[in-house]
């Protein structure tokens, strides 16, 4: 006995020592199943608009690469099985999720027949996908568009509960496992199809899934020509044009996802600072990264970003609520959603602009700088389909990500918008939260709570990183949270040192029971990162987690243009111009007295993004149209001044000009220099 008390001494002395090396590993956050959260207000109006136009019609419009991929293999189309199959995937990943976001039974029994043609076609020895047997199931793509197809197959059994679906794609990973072990494997896009193999042993608790994304990940940093490998996340930084950026965003997240599975911090940090090195380099003013010609590139209000890395992000920021509880990824999700994403989309949802950039006078078929010019244009299905299908997932998985709850039916709230959340917890106690709300349009956000019996759980909600001030009332009296959850992570404070946001706890026992959270928002003027302006930088107007631009008057031109499969009647490409001459403007920094001076409009609106029912008068001084070079034709869909200050118009005053929400723009100026009166 006494040399058993004393060896429990021993240990406990052993373990004092050295507490500071103990790891602590945060339990994930669960999504709510897909369907228990649902649109309302605005976001309803937004998708239903979707239903409408890309979201319910891009296999109608692309039936060869779109609609027939996966569910016969008898598909014409034109391009590589995989690239077809990425397509068709991710299209249908959108769809699924748009319809049970929008709760709408049409959209709802078209991807159920989609997903029983796509079952029956699974092989004897497990393999499920668009490739035909005499095509070469090895290659790079044939992971990464099978990786599309699992998704979707995934997201009907969180919808639906079917196991036989889970079991189907179950033996589909492991048909991967088998015939890409070793060095069969691929350093591009194969290594995307980790995402469903650590899902998929989360759930099952099959250990060859675990085991082969581990090796793949041991092998990748031994192959890693395209810089997505551990070692290649562990940099200090990236390197302009070494990756595509989309490729990059969609396998930066790998190792926090084996993270899940082998509980190494060191994969986890690997991805925060993955992330870190594409904000620190590539950053953009509205939320996104660069991509000119698809690849890194330092940011410039004249430089552009492909769509498919709006959805990429979006999908790897909420990936990261998820694992590490950051309250943080809540507003790079805002941000990227609401500005960069929303700013190339056409209003009633049908047609998005392929390549976009903060200062646009132009979205023409000759306009895009750095891609193939007809990637400025507006259409709803470019000869490379990727951007349109990836447009319609962005907003389902952005309500998907509004309520998370932990292993104790603790909820989290790290993005706002107007929703209805219904679930049963663990217990048995139905839940109903309707989030009643403008928001990012307006300050406050309304909670309505209804539980069938008491329901005795804290609601963290995310205080954004701009917000100084809030309010926050519990059936009508104000309230202070009782306490400020912390970050449970290794190193997510590199992400941004500027970072405020933390999650606001309310513990009360919720029965039928409102909460009001108002979080104020003050316009703010910013310094634009931008590669031409080293000395003396651009500014820029934030209000909220909203970017705000002066808006031009559009034209716009219906065209046939060149897509794989001419458009039915009612659908078409577009160019778009300013309608007049667009006017040329300048902040005086003076005037603007740091934001001070700035003027909030509220205004009546039907749809916040044809009229924003939040606009900001701002004071502004009129300059010379030589600032503003435009290559003596439309072929520049994007101007810049030569330099910064520049030099006001003869008798310029300072005058107020509106500015709107970035997302409620097509031709705009976001960026502005300086300049002085005379």
């Amino acid at each position: 006995m006494k040399y058993k008390t004393l060896f429990v001494l021993f240990v406990f002395f052993f373990l004092l020592l050295n507490v500071q090396t103990i790891q602590v590993r945060a339990q994930p956050l669960d999504r709510l199943p897909l369907g228990k959260v649902t649109a309302q207000g605005w976001l309803k109006d937004q998708l239903t608009r979707c239903k409408a136009g890309m979201g319910g019609h891009l296999d109608e419009l692309e039936p060869e690469m779109i609609g027939k991929p996966y569910v016969d293999r008898d598909h014409h189309s034109p391009v590589s099985p995989g690239w077809s199959g990425e397509i068709s995937g991710t299209y249908w990943a959108g769809l699924i999720q748009l319809a049970f976001t929008l709760n709408d039974k049409e959209l709802i029994d078209k991807v159920e027949r989609w997903v029983h043609a796509t079952m029956a076609l699974q092989e004897s020895d497990g393999y499920l996908g668009s490739y035909r047997p005499n095509e070469n199931r090895l290659e790079d793509y044939s992971a990464w568009s099978a990786n599309w197809c699992y998704r979707v197959l995934l997201s009907w059994y969180e919808a639906t509960g079917d196991e036989e679906v889970l079991k189907s794609v179950h033996r589909g990973l492991l048909w991967f496992v088998e015939n890409w072990k070793g060095e069969q494997k691929t350093s591009y896009a194969g290594p995307t199809l980790i995402e469903s193999m650590i899902i998929v042993y989360l759930k099952t608790g099959d250990k060859r899934l675990a085991d082969w994304c581990l090796e793949y990940l041991t092998w990748l940093d031994q192959n890693d020509i395209h810089h997505h490998g551990m070692a290649s996340l562990q940099r200090p930084e990236l390197q302009f044009n070494e990756d595509h950026v989309v490729a990059f965003g969609e396998n930066l997240k790998h190792p926090a996802l084996v993270y899940l599975a082998n509980n190494d911090p060191n994969y986890l940090k690997a991805t925060e600072n993955g992330i870190r090195q594409i904000i620190d380099k590539c950053w953009q003013c509205t939320g996104a990264p660069v991509s000119n010609f698809e690849f890194q590139a330092p940011p410039a209000s004249i430089h552009e970003t492909e769509y498919c890395n709006f959805a990429t992000y979006l999908n790897t920021f909420s990936w990261m609520a998820r694992i590490t509880q950051e309250p943080h990824y809540g507003d790079l999700m805002e941000r990227i959603l609401f500005n960069a994403a929303q700013g190339a989309r056409k209003k009633d949802e049908r047609a998005i602009e392929y390549n976009s950039a903060p200062n646009q006078f132009f979205a023409t078929l000759e306009s895009s700088l750095f891609h193939i010019p007809s990637f400025g244009v507006y259409a709803p299905n470019f000869r490379v389909a990727c951007c349109p299908a990836q447009s319609v997932r962005i907003y389902p998985e952005y309500i998907r990500s509004m309520f998370l709850k932990d292993k104790n039916d603790q909820l989290y709230l790290p993005v706002y918008g107007p929703c209805r959340a219904q679930f049963q917890t663990e217990d048995g106690t139905d839940i109903i939260i309707d989030e009643e709300t403008m928001y990012p349009f307006d300050e406050t956000i309304t909670l309505k709570i209804q539980a069938s019996k008491v329901w005795n759980k804290a609601l963290c909600l995310r205080r954004p990183d701009w917000c100084d001030t809030y309010r926050i009332l519990l059936n009508g009296k104000e309230i202070e949270p009782k306490k400020q959850c912390q970050t449970i992570t290794g190193d997510s404070n590199k992400i941004n040192l500027e970072a405020k946001s933390e999650w606001l706890v309310i513990d009360n026992a919720w029965k039928n029971d409102t909460l009001q959270i108002t979080f104020v928002m003050e316009p703010r003027v910013v310094q634009v990162k931008d590669v031409y302006f080293q000395q003396e930088p651009l500014r820029a107007i934030e209000c909220g987690p909203l970017l705000f631009a002066l808006k031009y008057n559009e034209k716009w031109e219906s065209i046939p243009g060149i897509p794989l499969t001419p458009l039915p009647e009612g659908w078409s490409w577009f160019n778009v111009r300013c309608d007049g001459e667009p006017g040329y403007f300048a902040f005086s920094l003076d005037a603007l007295q740091d934001g001070k001076s700035i003027k909030k409009i509220k205004c009546e609106s039907t749809y916040p993004w044809d009229e924003s029912p939040i606009k900001l008068s701002v004071p502004m001084i009129r300059v010379q149209k030589h600032a503003w070079p435009t290559r003596f034709h439309d072929q520049a869909h994007n101007m810049m001044p030569y330099g910064n200050p520049v030099k006001a118009d003869k008798n310029a005053q300072i005058e107020f000009r509106e500015l709107v929400p970035y997302g409620c723009t097509i031709l705009r100026l976001t960026c502005f220099p300086v300049s002085a009166l005379e």
